[in-house]
């Protein structure tokens, strides 16, 4: 019986060992995205804008399936 004890002690020690190993690697996540987030937003930090050409080919494609999701409307109409 002292085995099956000391196992579950030795398991719920693990246990909060990964809980907190877990909320250190979340806090370390979430601070890594918050740096990101304001990188992307200083203008002064190379590469970490978007390609200014390819954001401009997605809005253009994004613009073209609007255009022909527009067309197939007026079709169904007519």
């Amino acid at each position: 019986m002292e085995d099956h004890q000391e196992r579950a002690e030795q398991l719920e020690r693990e246990a909060d060992k990964m809980e907190q190993e877990a909320e250190r690697v979340g806090g370390s996540i979430e601070e890594t995205r918050s740096d990101w987030e304001s990188k992307e937003a200083d203008q002064t930090v190379p590469g970490a804008q978007p390609d200014l050409e390819r954001a401009l080919e997605e809005e253009a494609e994004e613009e073209q399936g609007e255009d022909r999701a527009d067309d197939a409307e007026e079709e169904e109409d007519e």
